[in-house]
């Protein structure tokens, strides 16, 4: 009885893997559970109902329309399934522009909007553009007006308050250039 059932199971497991993974290939790091948790948080449970691909359930994005990359990149896909913990917070009348093949970890905060120093009613708003290839590790903290050039790598804990070039890691708090690659 015990031996039927797990075989039932893993047919069931077989055809969901050849369903999902036929349509959406970069998927297949993501445990298939993980992805029908997402599933159910987003179309059932509607968190993160808005955006059209998948979000890990305990991230939160939004403004989603305003998050610009090619939509057929992997990587990137991957990052907003597998990350959790996320926030994206990108305001209407500003852009968070990711470029190609950007990974990041769990627990990343991202924002393009922030309180105004003496009048906390006030929103100081200005876009973020992250370039090619940047990985942004746990726990970093990305503020509104930044710009990171390609092959930038963010180190944890890290707090951007600024723009960098191309080709650095950065750390620290607020963030500072570590080492030039």
């Amino acid at each position: 009885m015990i031996t039927r059932i797990k075989n039932k199971i893993y047919l069931i497991k077989q055809k969901f893997k050849k369903i999902i993974y036929k349509r959406h290939p970069y998927y297949i790091n993501i445990p298939p559970s993980q992805l029908v948790v997402n599933w159910i948080f987003q179309r059932i449970l509607r968190l993160n109902s808005k955006v059209n691909y998948s979000v890990h359930f305990t991230s939160k994005i939004q403004g989603s329309k305003n998050i610009l990359f090619d939509k057929n990149d992997k990587k990137i896909k991957v990052s907003f399934a597998g990350s959790g913990g996320c926030y994206f917070a990108v305001f209407d009348n500003t852009t968070l522009e990711i470029g190609s093949g950007t990974l990041w970890a769990c627990n990343v905060c991202i924002q393009t909007a922030n309180h105004d120093l003496y009048n906390r009613e006030k929103f100081n708003l200005a876009s973020v553009k992250i370039g090619k290839n940047c990985w942004i590790g746990n726990s970093a903290t990305i503020l509104p007006g930044v710009t990171l050039g390609d092959n930038v790598t963010v180190g944890a804990n890290t707090v951007v308050t600024k723009s960098f070039p191309s080709n650095v890691v950065l750390a620290g708090c607020p963030a500072k250039i570590i080492k030039e690659l």
